[in-house]
C-alpha cells in the first residue's frame, strides 16, 4: 500500500525515472488509490507540467489500460478534458484512446468538453477522431445545448462542422437556440 501510495506521488509530481523504474519491477498501474478512487492514469491527464506527456506514455508503456476508470466512472479522456489539458488528450488519443469512452453517466468526453469549455483544440480534436456527436445525459441535453448554455461558441463551432444537428431537442423540446435565448448567450 505505501509503495502504490508513493508511486501516485511519483506520478503527481512528474517522476518520469521513478515512475520507470517502478513500472520496469512490475508493478501494475492499473489500480485505485483507496483516498481518491483515481488510477495513476487519470492522475497523469491531469497533472500539468514538465514532462507531463512522458508520465502518461511511460504508464502506457508500463501496462496501464486507457479505459481503466477511477472509481467515479471516469477514464483518463474524461479527466484530460475536464482539466482542460490538450497535450494529455493528444497523447492519450495517440496512444489508441477511445473518443466514445463513457462514463458512469454514459457521458462522453465530447460531452464534458462542450460543458467545461477551455481549449477549442479539445473539442476539435476529439471530433476529428470520430467522436461521436450526440451523446444525450438524463435530461436530453446534448453537446450542442451544453456548449449553448454555457457560451462555448468555438465549440458550438466546430460541433456544427462536424455534424452535429442543430435542430436536436432535449427533453424539455428546447433546440440549442432556445438554450442561447434562455440563458443570454
Amino acid at each position: 500500500q505505501t509503495g502504490l501510495r508513493k508511486f501516485l506521488d511519483y506520478v503527481q509530481h512528474g517522476s518520469a525515472e521513478k515512475v520507470a523504474r517502478l513500472l520496469e519491477r512490475g508493478l501494475d498501474p492499473n489500480y485505485h488509490d483507496s483516498d481518491s478512487g483515481e488510477t495513476p492514469l487519470t492522475l497523469a491527464a491531469q497533472r500539468e507540467g514538465p514532462g507531463e506527456v512522458e508520465i502518461i506514455r511511460l504508464l502506457c508503456l508500463g501496462g496501464a489500460h486507457l479505459d481503466f476508470r477511477a472509481r467515479d466512472g471516469a477514464t483518463a479522456l474524461h479527466r484530460a478534458v475536464c482539466t482542460r489539458r490538450y497535450p494529455a488528450l493528444l497523447a492519450l488519443l495517440d496512444l489508441g484512446g477511445s473518443p466514445n469512452y463513457k462514463d458512469r453517466r454514459g457521458l462522453t468526453p465530447l460531452y464534458h468538453t462542450a460543458m467545461v469549455g477551455g481549449d477549442p483544440r479539445c473539442c476539435e480534436l476529439l471530433l476529428y477522431n470520430r467522436a461521436h456527436i450526440g451523446t444525450a445525459d438524463e435530461n436530453g441535453w446534448q453537446e450542442i445545448h451544453q456548449a449553448c448554455q454555457h457560451g462555448h461558441s468555438q465549440h458550438l463551432e466546430h460541433l456544427l462542422f462536424y455534424g452535429a444537428e442543430a435542430a436536436a431537442q432535449n427533453a424539455s423540446g428546447n433546440t440549442a437556440l432556445h438554450i442561447c435565448a434562455l440563458y443570454n448567450k
